[in-house]
């Protein structure tokens, strides 16, 4: 079974360029530029990784995480953005509040070897636990 992708980012051009790669990669990918639908699309998608961007200009990527994990999916988390570490390390730990032991970072700009790696461990981090973390 193909690893199911989330991508949550406002920036077109990134969901376009993730989207074409882990899609190379064999993987199911949806995407999602408004992060007001974020819980629905989740719940009903039951992603293994979400790809989860921290500023956003509807709504905060910190605030999508938290009621995302708070519905107790379990999912393989990675943090994205192109501004400083503040964001991404209070995500971390909203993340790690609600049991997720490893998140993983995407800085922008990533090099695109950077992001197949990435994926590619992930997926077979997923095959390999039968689960996210």
């Amino acid at each position: 079974m193909a690893t199911k992708v989330l991508i949550i980012d406002d920036d077109a051009g990134f969901i376009h360029v993730v989207g074409a790669i882990a899609r190379q990669l064999g993987m199911e990918v949806r995407a999602l530029s408004d992060p007001l639908g974020a819980i629905q699309v989740f719940s009903d998608y039951r992603p293994d990784v979400l790809m989860l961007d921290m500023i956003m200009p509807e709504k905060d990527g910190i605030d999508v995480l938290n009621e995302i994990l708070g519905i107790g999916i379990p999912v393989q988390i990675v943090l994205t953005s192109g501004f400083g570490d503040t964001y991404l390390r209070l995500a971390e730990s909203v993340a790690k509040y609600h049991g997720i032991k490893r998140v993983d970072i995407l800085k922008k700009p990533f090099r695109r070897d950077e992001l197949i790696e990435l994926l590619k461990r992930l997926a077979d981090e997923q095959r390999s636990d039968g689960a996210p973390r």
